[in-house]
């Protein structure tokens, strides 16, 4: 996987203050769950970065998202290529080549966290039931102009510890997605050039175990 500097990481996905009038975090919430009610399939390239405290620099990947929930999602990278995560509606298959091209992980699938077919429901689907919610601001990100919600679980069963994300203006979709995780590793997920309601290719939600990978199940 290719490693970045951090200030070319974070350079790479500059995310510019914009002004724009008041906002609050109910009203912004309301705007994405109304958009996220609308949308029943989700198409989108991603960035993703992971920052783990005790490594160091970023590490940076990018790919496919493809969403159809409440259950199945797949994620293809490019960069890595050939790496994949495919929640098929009965298992989530975890294959990446690039470290460890002779296995695939399968497990059931997670209702919470970045492997979810609800990886966007999770935050937007009644978020003030699930989470304390705190306004930040607006930001551009993507080229998109976005308010910014600072959420925190109300529950402690959550695999994460808080989570910021970025609401269009335009549609109410998100554009970016940042989570800290329950180990203190964080995650952030940028999207563009997003598709709604587009079909889906059967082969982006399902996982053919390729000839000599061996399939383990945790």
């Amino acid at each position: 996987m290719r490693l970045l500097p951090g200030a070319a990481a974070l350079a790479a996905l500059t995310l510019t203050a914009a002004p724009a009038p008041a906002q609050d975090a109910a009203t912004a919430l309301d705007r994405a769950e109304r958009a996220y009610r609308a949308t029943n399939t989700l198409t989108a390239e991603f960035a993703q970065i992971l920052v783990n405290p005790m490594l160091g620099d970023p590490e940076v990947t990018r790919g496919l998202l493809f969403l159809d929930p409440p259950e199945r999602f797949a994620m293809r990278w490019t960069q890595p290529a050939g790496e994949r995560v495919v929640a098929d509606g009965v298992w989530l298959w975890a294959f990446a080549p690039s470290s460890v091209p002779d296995q695939v992980i399968r497990q059931p699938i997670p209702r919470y966290g970045p492997s979810s077919p609800e990886l966007i429901g999770q935050f937007v689907n009644r978020p003030l039931d699930r989470y304390d919610a705190r306004y930040v601001g607006a930001e551009t990100v993507e080229g998109e102009v976005t308010d910014v919600v600072h959420l925190v679980p109300k529950r402690d069963d959550m695999p994460f510890r808080d989570a910021e994300i970025a609401i269009a203006r335009s549609d109410g979709m998100l554009r970016r997605i940042k989570v800290t995780e329950a180990s203190g590793q964080r995650r952030t997920l940028v999207f563009a050039n997003l598709r709604v309601n587009a079909s889906i290719p059967a082969t982006e939600l399902r996982f053919d175990v390729p000839d000599g990978v061996r399939v383990v199940t945790p």
